[in-house]
């Protein structure tokens, strides 16, 4: 567990590196690394546009690692669509 702030930009990059260090499967060659799969990271609107962001900013590195394009942010509302089922359920009810 980590206590960072997502909302703080610092933070949010903070969290990409060490979610693509530990759980996006590299293989390291010549002391590059190389992605073999990206990663999913869910979050709600905010979320999903703050990594967003910081994947943007480091577009400018040298490598794909570097790049932080181990990670594909998206947007996951999953209480609207429970909501939604619910609504779902009781009209059918």
């Amino acid at each position: 567990m980590q206590f960072l702030n997502p909302n703080v930009s610092g933070d949010m990059a903070q969290l990409l590196q060490h979610n693509q260090e530990h759980y996006v499967p590299c293989l390291t060659k010549a002391n590059n690394k190389i992605i073999l799969e990206k990663i999913p990271l869910h979050g709600d609107q905010l979320f999903e546009e703050r990594a967003r962001n910081v994947i943007w900013t480091y577009r400018d590195g040298v490598d794909e690692y570097e790049r932080l394009e181990g990670i594909d942010t998206e947007f996951a509302d999953w209480h609207a669509k429970y909501t939604l089922y619910k609504v779902k359920e009781i009209n059918e009810g």
